[in-house]
Protein backbone atom coordinates (compact mmCIF):
# COMPACT_ATOMS: atom_id res chain seq x y z
CA UNK A 1 0.00 0.00 0.00
CA UNK A 2 3.20 2.49 0.67
CA UNK A 3 4.82 1.64 -2.15
CA UNK A 4 1.44 2.53 -4.52
CA UNK A 5 0.64 5.68 -2.40
CA UNK A 6 3.71 6.88 -2.72
CA UNK A 7 3.73 6.77 -6.68
CA UNK A 8 0.27 8.10 -6.49
CA UNK A 9 1.95 11.51 -4.40
CA UNK A 10 4.28 12.11 -6.64
CA UNK A 11 2.38 12.05 -9.78
CA UNK A 12 0.27 14.75 -8.46
CA UNK A 13 2.85 17.20 -7.48
CA UNK A 14 4.91 16.47 -10.64
CA UNK A 15 5.53 20.04 -12.19
CA UNK A 16 3.43 19.20 -15.21
CA UNK A 17 0.67 18.02 -13.42
CA UNK A 18 0.62 21.63 -11.54
CA UNK A 19 0.44 23.32 -14.87
CA UNK A 20 -1.98 21.06 -16.29
CA UNK A 21 -4.36 21.35 -13.45
CA UNK A 22 -4.13 25.17 -13.40
CA UNK A 23 -5.10 25.76 -17.17
CA UNK A 24 -7.86 22.84 -16.67
CA UNK A 25 -9.43 25.22 -13.39
CA UNK A 26 -9.14 28.12 -15.97
CA UNK A 27 -11.48 26.28 -18.15
CA UNK A 28 -14.04 25.00 -15.42
CA UNK A 29 -14.06 28.06 -12.95
CA UNK A 30 -14.40 31.14 -15.74
CA UNK A 31 -15.15 33.30 -12.84
CA UNK A 32 -11.38 32.88 -11.39
CA UNK A 33 -9.97 32.23 -15.71
CA UNK A 34 -7.70 34.49 -15.23
CA UNK A 35 -5.84 33.93 -12.06
CA UNK A 36 -5.78 30.43 -13.44
CA UNK A 37 -4.35 31.46 -16.17
CA UNK A 38 -1.57 33.31 -14.86
CA UNK A 39 -0.77 30.96 -12.04
CA UNK A 40 -0.52 28.20 -15.40
CA UNK A 41 2.15 30.30 -16.78
CA UNK A 42 4.13 31.47 -13.91
CA UNK A 43 4.00 27.70 -13.40
CA UNK A 44 5.24 27.33 -17.11
CA UNK A 45 7.61 29.56 -16.98
CA UNK A 46 9.01 28.55 -13.31
CA UNK A 47 9.56 25.01 -14.46
CA UNK A 48 10.98 25.43 -17.99
CA UNK A 49 13.82 28.04 -16.84
CA UNK A 50 17.00 26.19 -16.81
CA UNK A 51 18.79 28.38 -14.84
CA UNK A 52 16.42 27.97 -11.72
CA UNK A 53 16.32 23.88 -12.31
CA UNK A 54 20.04 23.59 -12.71
CA UNK A 55 20.79 25.76 -9.68
CA UNK A 56 17.68 23.11 -7.86
CA UNK A 57 19.16 20.08 -8.34
CA UNK A 58 22.82 21.37 -7.81
CA UNK A 59 21.88 22.15 -4.78
CA UNK A 60 20.22 18.83 -3.72
CA UNK A 61 22.82 16.61 -4.83
CA UNK A 62 25.47 15.30 -2.66
CA UNK A 63 28.57 16.25 -4.50
CA UNK A 64 30.92 13.12 -5.94
CA UNK A 65 34.20 11.99 -4.31
CA UNK A 66 37.47 11.95 -5.72
CA UNK A 67 38.89 8.48 -6.53
CA UNK A 68 42.18 9.33 -4.89
CA UNK A 69 40.26 10.33 -1.77
CA UNK A 70 38.53 6.98 -1.31
CA UNK A 71 39.72 4.58 0.58
CA UNK A 72 39.30 0.54 -0.17
CA UNK A 73 36.03 -0.97 0.36
CA UNK A 74 34.87 -5.16 1.11
CA UNK A 75 32.41 -4.58 -0.46
CA UNK A 76 30.20 -1.83 -2.90
CA UNK A 77 27.10 -1.43 -2.94
CA UNK A 78 25.01 -0.72 -6.08
CA UNK A 79 21.47 0.74 -6.44
CA UNK A 80 19.11 -0.30 -9.11
CA UNK A 81 17.11 1.83 -10.99
CA UNK A 82 19.37 1.34 -14.00
CA UNK A 83 17.37 -0.64 -16.51
CA UNK A 84 14.27 -0.66 -18.77
CA UNK A 85 12.48 -3.11 -20.23
CA UNK A 86 12.59 -2.51 -23.43
CA UNK A 87 12.25 -4.89 -26.37
CA UNK A 88 14.20 -7.29 -27.51
CA UNK A 89 15.29 -8.94 -24.50
CA UNK A 90 17.88 -10.74 -26.02
CA UNK A 91 20.18 -7.71 -23.90
CA UNK A 92 19.90 -5.65 -21.03
CA UNK A 93 19.03 -1.99 -21.94
CA UNK A 94 20.04 0.70 -19.34
CA UNK A 95 18.83 4.37 -18.77
CA UNK A 96 20.89 7.21 -17.84
CA UNK A 97 21.33 5.60 -14.57
CA UNK A 98 23.71 3.88 -15.97
CA UNK A 99 27.06 5.27 -14.18
CA UNK A 100 25.50 3.60 -10.87
CA UNK A 101 26.86 0.42 -12.78
CA UNK A 102 29.85 2.11 -14.31
CA UNK A 103 31.29 3.31 -11.77
CA UNK A 104 31.09 0.53 -10.11
CA UNK A 105 32.99 -1.74 -12.39
CA UNK A 106 35.31 1.19 -12.33
CA UNK A 107 36.00 0.99 -8.67
CA UNK A 108 36.40 -2.58 -8.93
CA UNK A 109 39.13 -2.15 -11.23
CA UNK A 110 40.96 0.17 -9.52
CA UNK A 111 41.18 -1.99 -6.41
CA UNK A 112 38.79 0.46 -4.18
CA UNK A 113 35.83 -2.75 -3.69
CA UNK A 114 36.56 -6.22 -3.63
CA UNK A 115 32.96 -7.54 -4.13
CA UNK A 116 29.96 -5.78 -5.64
CA UNK A 117 26.42 -6.05 -4.59
CA UNK A 118 23.19 -5.31 -6.67
CA UNK A 119 20.24 -4.37 -4.76
CA UNK A 120 17.34 -4.41 -7.09
CA UNK A 121 13.93 -6.11 -7.92
CA UNK A 122 11.19 -4.25 -9.58
CA UNK A 123 10.44 -0.88 -9.11
CA UNK A 124 7.03 -0.55 -10.85
CA UNK A 125 3.39 -1.66 -9.31
CA UNK A 126 3.43 -5.02 -11.44
CA UNK A 127 6.80 -6.75 -11.49
CA UNK A 128 9.07 -8.03 -13.88
CA UNK A 129 9.38 -10.98 -14.90
CA UNK A 130 13.53 -10.40 -14.08
CA UNK A 131 14.58 -8.82 -11.34
CA UNK A 132 16.98 -5.90 -12.36
CA UNK A 133 19.62 -7.13 -9.96
CA UNK A 134 20.12 -10.28 -12.09
CA UNK A 135 20.18 -7.66 -15.49
CA UNK A 136 22.80 -6.10 -13.94
CA UNK A 137 24.72 -8.99 -12.75
CA UNK A 138 24.57 -9.94 -17.18
CA UNK A 139 26.47 -6.25 -17.02
CA UNK A 140 28.93 -7.48 -14.64
CA UNK A 141 29.79 -10.66 -16.31
CA UNK A 142 30.12 -9.05 -19.36
CA UNK A 143 32.24 -6.79 -17.89
CA UNK A 144 34.62 -9.64 -17.09
CA UNK A 145 34.22 -9.49 -13.05
CA UNK A 146 34.28 -12.68 -11.73
CA UNK A 147 30.87 -14.41 -10.55
CA UNK A 148 32.27 -15.07 -7.11
CA UNK A 149 32.94 -10.98 -6.37
CA UNK A 150 29.26 -10.46 -7.46
CA UNK A 151 26.36 -10.99 -4.95
CA UNK A 152 22.67 -9.80 -5.69
CA UNK A 153 19.87 -8.88 -3.60
CA UNK A 154 16.73 -9.19 -6.38
CA UNK A 155 13.67 -8.61 -4.01
CA UNK A 156 13.88 -4.91 -2.90
CA UNK A 157 10.77 -2.54 -4.73
CA UNK A 158 12.36 0.55 -3.20
CA UNK A 159 15.06 2.38 -1.05
CA UNK A 160 13.70 0.96 1.92
CA UNK A 161 14.03 -2.42 1.19
CA UNK A 162 17.17 -2.13 -0.64
CA UNK A 163 18.44 -1.18 2.39
CA UNK A 164 16.50 -4.18 4.42
CA UNK A 165 17.48 -6.59 2.04
CA UNK A 166 20.54 -5.58 1.30
CA UNK A 167 21.71 -5.75 5.43
CA UNK A 168 20.11 -8.90 5.83
CA UNK A 169 23.16 -10.30 3.59
CA UNK A 170 25.93 -7.97 4.66
CA UNK A 171 25.01 -9.25 8.19
CA UNK A 172 25.39 -12.62 7.32
CA UNK A 173 28.55 -12.70 5.43
CA UNK A 174 30.50 -9.83 6.97
CA UNK A 175 31.73 -9.04 10.46
CA UNK A 176 30.08 -4.54 11.01
CA UNK A 177 32.59 -1.88 9.31
CA UNK A 178 31.89 0.60 6.90
CA UNK A 179 30.60 -0.04 3.23
CA UNK A 180 30.52 1.86 0.21
CA UNK A 181 27.09 3.06 -1.20
CA UNK A 182 26.96 3.81 -4.93
CA UNK A 183 24.24 5.95 -6.32
CA UNK A 184 22.54 8.72 -8.23
CA UNK A 185 23.55 11.76 -6.48
CA UNK A 186 19.71 13.21 -6.44
CA UNK A 187 19.43 9.88 -4.84
CA UNK A 188 21.99 9.66 -2.36
CA UNK A 189 20.31 11.50 0.77
CA UNK A 190 17.32 9.32 0.67
CA UNK A 191 19.49 6.31 0.33
CA UNK A 192 22.00 6.96 2.92
CA UNK A 193 19.21 7.77 4.93
CA UNK A 194 17.54 4.53 4.76
CA UNK A 195 21.27 2.54 4.84
CA UNK A 196 22.04 3.84 8.31
CA UNK A 197 18.44 3.57 9.69
CA UNK A 198 19.00 -0.23 9.22
CA UNK A 199 22.45 -0.22 11.26
CA UNK A 200 24.60 -0.12 8.51
CA UNK A 201 27.59 2.50 8.10
CA UNK A 202 27.68 3.91 4.49
CA UNK A 203 30.38 5.94 2.94
CA UNK A 204 28.99 7.59 -0.34
CA UNK A 205 30.21 7.39 -3.85
CA UNK A 206 27.82 9.73 -6.06
CA UNK A 207 27.46 9.07 -9.44
CA UNK A 208 24.80 10.27 -12.42
CA UNK A 209 25.43 14.25 -11.51
CA UNK A 210 22.33 15.87 -13.03
CA UNK A 211 23.65 19.18 -12.26
CA UNK A 212 26.29 21.52 -14.88
CA UNK A 213 28.21 23.93 -14.17
CA UNK A 214 26.61 27.62 -14.31
CA UNK A 215 27.11 29.31 -18.32
CA UNK A 216 24.57 32.60 -17.73
CA UNK A 217 24.10 32.43 -21.19
CA UNK A 218 20.78 33.09 -22.67
CA UNK A 219 19.92 29.74 -23.22
CA UNK A 220 20.06 29.41 -18.99
CA UNK A 221 18.59 32.41 -18.40
CA UNK A 222 15.58 32.98 -21.12
CA UNK A 223 15.01 30.38 -22.76
CA UNK A 224 12.65 27.34 -21.56
CA UNK A 225 13.30 23.97 -22.25
CA UNK A 226 11.89 20.20 -20.91
CA UNK A 227 15.53 19.52 -19.42
CA UNK A 228 14.41 21.87 -16.47
CA UNK A 229 11.10 19.93 -16.00
CA UNK A 230 13.19 16.93 -15.50
CA UNK A 231 15.25 18.63 -12.80
CA UNK A 232 12.32 19.83 -11.23
CA UNK A 233 10.75 16.34 -11.23
CA UNK A 234 14.20 14.90 -9.92
CA UNK A 235 13.72 16.96 -7.03
CA UNK A 236 10.44 16.76 -6.45
CA UNK A 237 10.75 13.18 -6.80
CA UNK A 238 13.03 12.69 -3.68
CA UNK A 239 11.49 15.15 -1.17
CA UNK A 240 8.13 13.29 -1.62
CA UNK A 241 10.03 10.48 -0.64
CA UNK A 242 12.29 11.88 1.59
CA UNK A 243 9.08 13.17 3.20
CA UNK A 244 6.95 9.75 2.81
CA UNK A 245 9.93 7.91 4.28
CA UNK A 246 10.41 10.09 7.51
CA UNK A 247 5.93 9.90 8.29
CA UNK A 248 6.65 5.70 7.77
CA UNK A 249 9.87 5.98 9.82
CA UNK A 250 11.91 4.89 7.31
CA UNK A 251 14.43 7.50 8.01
Amino acid sequence: MFFILSKTLYFLIMPVTLIVLAFLLSWFYKKYRRLFLLTGLILLLLFTNYMIGNALVRWWEIPPTPLNELPAYQVGIVLGGITSDKDPRDRVHVSGAADRILHAIHLYREGKIDKILISGGSGKILKDDIPEAELLKKILLLSKVPEKDIMIEASSRNTRENALFSAKILNENYKPERFLLITSAFHMRRAKACFEKVGLEVDTYSVDMRGNEFEFTPDELFIPTSTAIGSWEVVIRELTGMLAYKISGYI
